[in-house]
């Protein structure tokens, strides 16, 4: 388990320093409601959800402070600790030099690790730590939104698969899947041993981390016209992006030789966030938003590589609806699959809930949400929050766990988890 640990921590550390790459669940009431913050963030998370709605703020000033982590094991979770419980790294370093020497539980511990070994190939696990302290001033926004995201990636060589050892009675030796040890060769054992991919990291763990922290100046204008209320927005942001990368031995024994050295590098530029909002005459109470992000793609440089990241436009839709004073539902869906530092996972949320708030110093969240794209395997992730306090200073907890769940030393927890606290004042 401290292995699988380490493999964890460092993943954080990486991504602790403060990607936008997805269209993050940011704010204290769209963690509680399913994602839902398009059409209903007004106040000062409203300048990274949607500068539209500044133009509709309930109160003149509102100041935030929060944060919040979220954590999805994309297989990488159970994979490492299963490898770990199994014993197989132990046994290949204590029977490396002599196959003859193995007992049967070597043996057998050899063959269960080697499918374990092998299938754990791309998979991954992610930690997204968030921080946000931000304003609103009338119609105007401004704040600083970090947002990160770490991946470790198991990359296996699957050309070598076989066990296939130094030995010092045949030379080299191999032991086949029914338990026979017989001979080998130097030419087998570099082309397809196990071991061969472990001491020559080719097989290894592969942690990239993406942080960016954004600081905006937003600004939410609103007119009158004969179908309704139009409000537009738009935020400008200066955005420091910290990318990292770092290759460890499998059994995280160590770096990969040749990793050493700078692992991160910061790039400063800029970002543009456009954003409208809708209140038809036809239906009161009712709120359509729209928002593009990142809409000048920003990119960040990478070590050691001539290519960059590039944080391709966010577009997300949202509707919200005042049922009565004390009572709003609303929803959200990303109308672009957005990448991701997990190979092949796209995220494309559709989520919403209901925000009760039948007093100044109570509310109560709840609601769903789900990645659309295919490469989700977390399901449904249900989310609840609550809101204490009073106006002037309120606390609020909010948290989401998904409905699919992986085990991970005897313990089932959720494939992905959120946690955020928040401390808003309004005036």
């Amino acid at each position: 388990m401290k292995k699988a640990l380490s493999v964890l921590t460092t993943v954080a550390l990486c991504a602790s320093t403060l990607s936008a790459m997805q269209f993050q669940t940011l704010g204290y009431k769209s963690v509680g409601m399913g994602g839902a913050a398009v059409a209903s963030s007004s106040g000062s998370c409203a300048t990274y959800n949607n500068p539209a709605l500044l133009a509709k703020a309930p109160y003149t000033v509102e100041v935030l402070i929060g944060g919040g982590v979220a954590f999805e094991d994309h297989g990488a979770g159970a994979s490492v600790k299963e490898l770990d419980d199994s014993g197989f790294l132990d046994t290949v370093d204590k029977i490396s030099d002599d196959l003859s020497q193995a007992t049967q539980s070597d043996i057998d511990t050899l063959i269960k690790g080697k499918d374990i070994i092998i299938g754990m190939n791309g998979d991954a696990v992610s930690i997204d730590p968030q921080v946000e302290v931000a304003a609103q001033i009338g119609n105007f926004g401004f704040g600083i939104f970090g947002s990160s995201n770490g991946v470790g990636t198991a990359i296996v060589d699957q050309t070598r698969d076989q066990l296939i050892f130094k030995d010092s009675t045949y030379g080299y030796a191999r032991l086949t899947d029914d338990g026979e040890i017989v001979a080998s060769s130097e030419a087998e054992y570099n082309q397809l041993s196990i071991e061969y991919a472990l001491n020559n990291n080719t097989t290894y763990l592969d942690i990239k981390g993406l942080a960016i922290a954004e600081v905006p100046l937003a600004y939410g204008y609103s007119l009158d016209i004969s179908s309704g209320h139009l409000m537009i927005g738009g935020a400008i942001k200066y955005m420091r992006g910290i990318s990292y990368t770092e290759q460890y031995k499998i059994d995280y024994s160590g770096e990969v030789s040749g990793s050493e050295g700078k692992r991160d590098k910061t790039t400063n530029t800029f970002g543009v966030d456009l954003g409208v909002a809708f209140e038809p005459t036809l239906v009161k109470d009712l709120t359509i938003g729209l928002v593009g992000k990142n809409l000048n793609t920003p990119e960040f440089d990478v070590v050691d590589n001539g290519d960059a990241i590039k944080v391709k436009p966010l577009f997300r839709f949202g509707l919200a609806y005042d049922v009565f004073d004390s009572l709003e539902v609303a929803f959200d869906y990303d109308l672009t699959a957005n990448e991701t530092l997990v190979a092949d996972y796209k995220s494309q949320m559709l989520g919403g809930g209901i925000n009760w708030h039948p007093s100044s110093w109570f509310a109560l969240r709840c609601g769903l949400m789900q990645n659309m794209h295919s490469s989700d395997t977390a399901g449904v992730v249900y989310t609840a929050g609550i809101g204490l306090g009073l106006k002037w200073l309120q606390l609020d907890l909010s948290g989401q766990y998904s409905s699919n769940e992986t085990t991970i030393d005897g313990t089932t927890v959720p494939e992905y988890a959120k946690i955020n606290l928040a401390l808003i004042s309004r005036w």
